[in-house]
């Protein structure tokens, strides 16, 4: 499996200043079309929630999805939103460490990623269809078991709904399926 950074390949091409992220930071900075950031987990969770309510609200499935938590056990809380998204796309890719067994469907392929694989460290989130095209990644600044709370970890990364920039994400993923 060849070994990429999907935040070393992205983040130099979003434009922008990093801005710091305060604790539960309002939704319109989390939906802005380009973001360059450091914060911690519970913003990016409520980015990534924003972003994939698009595809909850289709009624067709169109495009592709692919999606980094690090580790597996990470969707676990929002497992039963992915299932739902599934039926609107046409595939969702989920990348990770394979540390926990998640109820399997038809539009979803798990990517087991090696403890040493670069995206270990990343969370991403690409979507890349034909009406919609958004794309999120960060870099976890801390690593697991730092912290005394996880949710406290933090992260720099870019947010972009610019499509030559969805595509390259897209592209550089697909080269892992």
């Amino acid at each position: 499996m060849k070994n990429i950074s999907l935040y070393d390949e992205i983040f130099d091409e979003v434009t922008g200043e990093v801005k710091r992220l305060k604790k539960n930071e309002n939704d319109k900075i989390l939906n802005s079309l380009t973001l360059k950031y450091e914060t911690d987990i519970p913003n990016l969770e409520r980015m990534c929630y924003i972003m994939e309510t698009t595809l909850l609200n289709r009624k067709r499935p169109d495009g592709k999805m692919y999606v980094g938590f690090q580790k597996l056990s990470r969707a676990e809380e929002i497992w039963d939103r992915f299932l739902d998204i599934a039926e609107n796309v046409d595939k969702i890719y989920v990348f990770g460490e394979n540390d926990r067994a998640l109820t399997p469907h038809k539009n979803i392929k798990f990517i087991h990623l090696p403890k040493n694989h670069k995206l270990i460290r990343e969370w991403f989130l690409v979507i890349n269809s034909s009406l919609y095209k958004s794309m999120m990644v960060a870099y976890d600044l801390d690593g697991f078991g730092v912290k005394p709370v996880e949710k406290d970890r933090n992260f720099k990364g870019a947010k972009t709904t610019k499509p030559d920039l969805v595509n390259k994400s897209t592209e550089l993923l697909e080269a892992l399926v």
